[in-house]
């Protein structure tokens, strides 16, 4: 299975935020879309990174009483960790594992961006095919045993 099919099984709608976002604001657009990672676009639609719930926090311990002067750019991961729509599950799995990461930027050749997709997203994906998979091999084995 391919990014793109788990991005058209998804809502694929991107929050983000411009670079110059208070840090401030960050907590209640986690809570209010359910997520935990934003993306930090300028006015051009650029990527310039991402931030998730793990860099809030680091950036909150580290900086103390100075944390809420800061903005997203000040707190993001630049570059954005990213992949193609193309890309196989498998192999983003295999990524977020071993770079220990939660969330990928799913960008297209040109720039464009397609979506994100989690650990989450890519798991449950997993799942599924491991379903379709299992089903398919029961039908094999009671057609053959029905044969006999």
């Amino acid at each position: 299975m391919k990014l793109r099919e788990v991005l058209a099984g998804k809502n694929s709608r991107i929050i983000s935020v411009r670079p110059d976002k208070p840090v401030g604001v960050l907590p209640a657009l986690f809570d209010a879309h359910d997520i935990s990672s934003v993306l930090v676009i300028d006015a051009r639609d650029r990527l310039h990174g991402i931030v998730t719930d793990r860099l809030f926090l680091s950036a909150m311990a580290q900086r103390g009483p100075r944390f809420s002067q800061l903005t997203a750019v000040d707190i993001m991961q630049s570059p954005a960790p990213t992949c193609a729509p193309g890309d196989l599950v498998t192999d983003a799995l295999r990524r977020m594992t071993i770079d220990r990461m939660r969330h990928l930027v799913v960008q297209e050749s040109d720039g464009r961006l397609a979506g994100l997709v989690s650990i989450g997203d890519l798991v449950k994906a997993r799942l599924n095919d491991f379903e379709i998979e299992s089903r398919v091999l029961r039908e094999i084995a009671l057609v053959q045993m029905a044969a006999r």
